[in-house]
């Protein structure tokens, strides 16, 4: 097989167009995929019901912080999982399609950023269903109501984007989807230990959290909620944070995830012949 040729780093627009329109075709028309993407943000929300106090925030007291966090947390890790879980296989399964698709003069930013752009779509819809539906059996008594919700519904779907093209970028990696369970796996626990919100991190374990999507996601609600003014003896620098801090270090950090998946595959069919 020939070594397909160098292209420009602008991406092709034509080759965007096509690769999305045929990745929502395949997405709808696949029952074993749609059915999952619509189903999981129910099955989420069903999960916060059972776990979570419906008045934790409502209280405003000290001894339903732990509550209030803990609603926090599931909130933004389940938004996580659900990109996670939605992107890990995105690429490795299409290896031999990928293959003969670059060599054929096929654009990786096009392929890439149409992979990345449609799956942030269906995660802005999970995302929306998961924390509006929760408003049904949630009171967050937000101090400013409106301001509030569009900062945390943004944070969520940051989240979810920032760990899809997180997954996009170990499937580009690895050459099997079975291979992905492992860091999935990783990238999961991650979310959960280092999101400093359930668990005190201490010397070196503090400063993973700075690049844990997930702690920048409960930032934006501790912030909302106005945690820190519950109790004079709970205060969180996080969340005394400006919050748009967080959702701008989100964006960054999905911007730079998704150039370093395009690189990576780059990189990977550069060297084949």
């Amino acid at each position: 097989m020939k070594k397909f040729k160098r292209r420009s780093a602008r991406m092709n627009i034509r080759h965007f167009h096509v690769l999305t329109g045929r990745y929502i075709r395949q997405i709808v028309s696949n029952l074993g995929t749609l059915i999952p993407l619509l189903l999981e943000p129910f099955a989420m929300l069903l999960i916060l019901y059972l776990v979570c106090e419906k008045d934790a925030f409502t209280l405003k007291e000290a001894k339903s912080i732990t509550s209030a966090n803990v609603t926090i947390f599931v909130l933004v890790v389940m938004a996580a999982l659900m990109g996670i879980l939605n992107s890990y296989r995105e690429i490795c399964k299409e290896r031999d399609i990928l293959a003969r698709e670059v060599f054929g003069g096929l654009d990786l930013t096009a392929y890439v950023m149409s992979k990345s752009i449609v799956l942030s779509i269906v995660g802005a819809l999970q995302c929306t269903i998961l924390f509006g539906g929760s408003f049904s059996f949630i009171d967050y008594a937000f101090p400013n109501p409106a301001q509030a919700f569009i900062l945390c519904l943004l944070a969520l779907i940051l989240v979810n984007v920032c760990v899809t093209n997180l997954g996009l970028l170990v499937s580009a990696t690895l050459k099997n989807s079975e291979s992905a369970i492992l860091p999935v796996l990783i990238i999961i626990i991650f979310q959960v230990v280092f999101c400093d919100c359930l668990f005190e991190l201490k010397g070196g374990a503090d400063w993973i959290k700075y690049i844990t999507p997930s702690t920048w996601g409960i930032a934006v609600f501790g912030n909302a909620c106005g945690i820190n003014d519950w109790s004079p003896k709970f205060n969180k620098d996080l969340y005394a944070m400006n919050p748009w801090i967080p959702i701008f270090l989100l964006l960054v950090f999905s911007f730079l995830l998704l150039a370093l998946t395009i690189v990576r595959l780059k990189r990977t069919y550069r060297q084949k012949d």
